[in-house]
């Protein structure tokens, strides 16, 4: 929620009148209202009276009210994950588009929304959409993780499409600009090896093994590193693919399709539970 008391206090300690502050961005009885009756106006004249006080609207947000839009957007990544996408479906319809004013969160909601047009609506021309707005906007170029995600995106929107080319020449864009990418928190970490995985799984597909196991290897050295487990079952059912794929031991096969098991049992994880029982 828009904290109003907070705005109205940086407009006066500015010294800024209702008439200075909104004068070529909003009549002053849209400032009015908003600052004594509560009606908020668009976010793209919140955003331009907020940037005539140099700060953002994100400023002037309730901090329970931007947790709260951050937890949603995380609870979807981990409904990804599980390839859950009906339940993307039903976190990101309670989530007001309007109401993101953070860019993280911004570029975070278009990169869901593009998943979820790929894989449950199969609608491609729709996940490009929300792909391309990423790559489209200067807020990317500030966000290495959601600009990786990106590319990612249209890689799988041209794989499904049985273009290989296209789908090769965004992932090896994302090969080129892999290494550096700020791992702060465990929402960016679970992306990075998002990334690392579906590469993984297309180079792999597309019987180049040397350079998906290069990533998949890179992925679950990462997960061990940083005690995560929620790719390691992906990661490790995409290894024993690609050690089928060329003839390895049948030791090694096992061993991966049982590490793999194990870990889609601790995240339950059905839909890949079913593929590595029909592998194995």
């Amino acid at each position: 929620m828009i904290n109003i008391n907070k705005f109205v206090s940086i407009r006066k300690k500015l010294g800024l009148s209702q008439t200075e502050l909104c004068n070529g961005i909003c009549t002053q009885s849209t400032l009015s209202k908003f600052e004594n009756n509560g009606r908020i106006p668009s976010l793209k004249i919140l955003n331009s009276l907020c940037d005539r006080m140099n700060i953002n609207v994100a400023d002037i947000m309730d901090v329970d009210s931007n947790k709260k839009i951050s937890h949603k957007l995380f609870e979807a990544d981990f409904a990804v994950i599980q390839l859950d996408f009906p339940k993307v479906a039903q976190i990101l319809s309670s989530v007001n588009k309007d109401e993101l004013v953070r860019q993280e969160d911004i570029l975070h909601y278009y990169y869901l929304r593009g998943l979820l047009a790929l894989n449950l609506d199969h609608a491609k021309t729709d996940a490009l959409y929300y792909f391309n707005s990423i790559l489209d906007t200067n807020l990317s170029k500030q966000n290495k993780i959601y600009y990786l995600l990106a590319l990612k995106g249209c890689s799988q929107v041209y794989d499904l499409q049985d273009d290989v080319y296209k789908a090769r020449h965004y992932y090896d864009i994302i090969l080129s600009s892999i290494s550096n990418v700020p791992l702060e928190d465990e929402d960016s970490l679970l992306q990075f090896l998002s990334i690392l995985c579906n590469g993984g799984e297309f180079y792999g597909r597309n019987d180049d093994y040397e350079q998906s196991d290069k990533l998949l290897n890179m992925g679950y050295d990462l997960c061990k590193k940083r005690h995560v487990i929620y790719f390691a079952a992906r990661l490790l059912y995409q290894l024993a693919q690609n050690n089928i794929a060329e003839n390895g031991s049948p030791q090694k096969t096992a061993q991966y399709l049982n590490d793999s098991a194990a870990f889609a049992r601790l995240n339950n994880n059905h839909v890949l539970l079913e593929k590595i029982n029909k592998l194995a």
